[in-house]
């Protein structure tokens, strides 16, 4: 069996190839939007981009299959080879939000059957929160992992705005007081946290209802294994319309770990940075990741040593 097109349907032979045998491509048409690839992405970062969609997708399909469009394959065009292209199946979708109990449900699932999978933070390859790359160097230790992925994206969102003053200054007192003061207790005094599969971009965007079933449909994942709190992050937002509602729903299924008072301000800042290194446009998104850090830097300046002590270390 093979993969027949009709005449008027033009699609490069690479991703022909990549089609299920006896496949018959009828008719061809955009669905959807992207703020970052339309029917490819170029060069070096963009196969990167498109490797680490598929190996990401592939990830969390095996844990949601019925709620995340099954990957088909990743490539390079064949007549343009400097593009490169991901397939996967196709959910027809209603722009609404999902459903709060479902969702949440789906969302805790996924990281309650994936915890114990893996013993380390980090994932095998390079995955892409839009198109910036994640250092997902493997690490025994959260904070660890955390403040490694915090310097790629400082460095990226230095590359979008250039240099700022202010925000070095607030960048040191950041990994030299908050990141400890806020990830390291999860994981001493006795308190112990499990890394599960994050999607890590989960956003009202990448997350919809299937307009048959009603069934929420995530997509355009950027994994790694985390602590599962990083997967509420961006719901915390006040710009999108999933929000403290529900974070409080997706507790319910998964307890806030301990310390529990530090957990909103542990869930803070990263999105902040990913905005003002996707929009070097939009100066808003530098001031609010300035005003996050500044908060936070300002909240602890004794770190971890002035809340815990050295007793606390093991």
């Amino acid at each position: 069996m093979t993969t027949t097109t009709s005449c008027h349907v033009d699609i490069d032979e690479n991703v022909l190839a990549e089609l299920p045998a006896g496949a018959k491509v009828l008719a061809m048409a955009p669905s959807g939007t992207s703020f970052w690839v339309q029917t490819g992405a170029l060069g070096d970062r963009g196969r990167d981009m498109m490797r680490g969609t598929f190996e990401s997708e592939k990830t969390v399909y095996l844990f949601a299959p019925n709620n995340v469009p099954k990957p088909v394959a990743w490539g390079t065009y064949e007549r343009e080879p400097d593009e490169h292209f991901y397939i996967c199946d196709f959910f027809d979708m209603t722009d609404d939000l999902p459903d709060i109990q479902s969702f949440c449900a789906l969302v805790a699932r996924i990281h309650l059957d994936s915890m114990g999978k893996s013993t380390r933070y980090g994932f095998p390859i390079t995955t892409h929160l839009a198109n910036i790359g994640n250092d997902n160097s493997w690490s025994d230790s959260w904070e660890t992992w955390y403040a490694r992925a915090m310097k790629r994206m400082l460095e990226e969102e230095e590359k979008s705005h250039g240099p700022d003053e202010k925000l070095a200054i607030l960048t040191a007192g950041l990994f030299e007081k908050v990141i400890p003061r806020l990830l390291r207790p999860l994981e001493t005094g006795g308190r112990h946290i499990t890394p599960c599969l994050i999607h890590s971009d989960l956003w009202p965007g990448n997350v919809k209802p299937d307009a048959v079933t009603d069934e929420p449909i995530i997509f355009d994942s950027c994994c790694f294994w985390g602590h599962n709190e990083a997967d509420l992050g961006s719901w915390r937002a006040p710009r999108y319309r999933l929000g403290r509602s529900y974070m409080k729903e997706y507790h319910n299924h998964i307890p806030v770990s301990d310390p529990v008072e530090d957990w909103d301000d542990r869930n803070a800042l990263r999105y902040d940075l990913l905005h003002s290194a996707l929009f070097p446009k939009e100066p808003k998104f530098r001031r609010l990741a300035k005003d996050e850090m500044e908060r936070l830097v300002d909240k602890y300046p004794g770190g971890y040593e002035e809340a815990y002590g050295a007793q606390d270390l093991v």
